[in-house]
């Protein structure tokens, strides 16, 4: 399991308004005559992730790939459902893991991102009505599960950065892993700016499957994806 995580760890996303938008499309129907729509597609300990929820990730990203051109097919339909699973996995870990370390997102910190969201402002004010019919009508959720979704987004994402930010780069490392890899210090100040970011951005890959093998022996990870499709 810790495999198909790391494997497509650049598909983590921070779930935000996005992940609502528009209708289950022809997979999650598909998936509601079979009759598994309300059932689980993975476990996280106790936590269970459904098809609906699933379904919701996958269509928003097809729906953005098909506004920009992309044919998506049944082939590509698997590999978004993969990746959104991994995203919901990945966003429940964190969740839970930030949980256990005391951490918690205010009401306030909720209240800010949804006043401040031109989807729900009219004349630059913030509109209780208009904010109400649109996670309603238009995202298919109660105020309260949209509520509850931005939450867990916020500290999934505040775990993700006090998890990255246990991890510097001195520049002696930088130094360091820069005669390694070339052998000299050729350029070093030419190319030094663009070669931290790729290196920097390498340690964080590997201290989040340090984090995600740590966390897996603790806590039983499922998916049935592969078994229901």
């Amino acid at each position: 399991m810790i495999s198909f995580l790391i494997k497509y760890k650049r598909s983590i996303l921070i779930i935000t308004l996005a992940f609502f938008i528009g209708s289950i499309g022809y997979i999650g129907l598909d998936s509601y005559r079979r009759g598994t729509f309300s059932s689980n597609v993975a476990m996280v300990g106790s936590e269970p992730i459904t098809y609906r929820t699933l379904y919701k990730a996958s269509d928003a990203q097809a729906r953005v790939l098909r506004n920009n051109g992309v044919d998506v097919d049944e082939d590509l339909m698997k590999v978004i459902n993969q990746q959104a699973l991994s995203a919901l996995i990945s966003e429940e870990v964190l969740n839970q893991a930030a949980k256990e370390f005391g951490m918690a997102v205010a009401d306030y910190e909720v209240a800010f991102d949804i006043h401040s969201s031109p989807q729900f402002n009219q004349n630059g004010q913030f509109n209780k009505t208009a904010y109400e019919y649109a996670v309603r009508h238009q995202l298919g959720v109660s105020p309260a599960q949209f509520e509850e979704q931005i939450r867990r987004s916020k500290l999934a994402d505040r775990f993700r950065m006090g998890l990255y930010s246990l991890y510097k780069l001195t520049p002696e490392e930088v130094r360091f892993a820069y005669q390694t890899q070339n052998g000299n210090m050729k350029d070093f100040e030419k190319n030094k700016d663009a070669f931290e970011r790729q290196l920097f951005e390498t340690k964080m890959e590997t201290a989040q499957q340090a984090f995600f093998d740590d966390f897996n022996n603790r806590v039983e990870i499922k998916t049935y994806l592969e078994e229901q499709a």
